[in-house]
């Protein structure tokens, strides 16, 4: 018997896909692109200044939040969600242990 936990929220399926499903599945696609972007810009970064080895900790945790929002595409369910916030929860530590260690001047976090 399955349950609420096991059972996804919403499905990709081409063939009965609507408008919404269309937008929604468009917009996880570019989603994970616009991460691993992120992530490249992260090992750019690190390439030019090689400041510590810790960026890769923080490119790694760009790519895994786009290889999420990959998934998402296709389906959507609570293990997915759950998975995305434990990632959002490491991606956000990164970010501060970066932004306090490298740019300590800086104003946006």
């Amino acid at each position: 018997m399955e349950t609420t936990w096991q059972t996804p929220w919403w499905l990709w399926h081409s063939e009965s896909a609507g408008i919404g499903d269309w937008i929604y599945r468009l917009f996880n696609l570019g989603e994970g692109l616009v991460w691993f972007g992120f992530s490249g810009l992260v090992i750019r970064r690190w390439a030019r200044h090689r400041r510590s080895s810790f960026e890769w900790n923080y490119a790694l945790a760009f790519a895994a939040f786009g290889l999420t929002d990959f998934r998402e595409a296709y389906v959507q369910s609570a293990p997915l969600v759950l998975i995305k916030g434990v990632i959002l929860v490491w991606l956000m530590m990164t970010r501060h242990r970066a932004t306090r260690v490298w740019y300590p001047g800086a104003k946006l976090y």
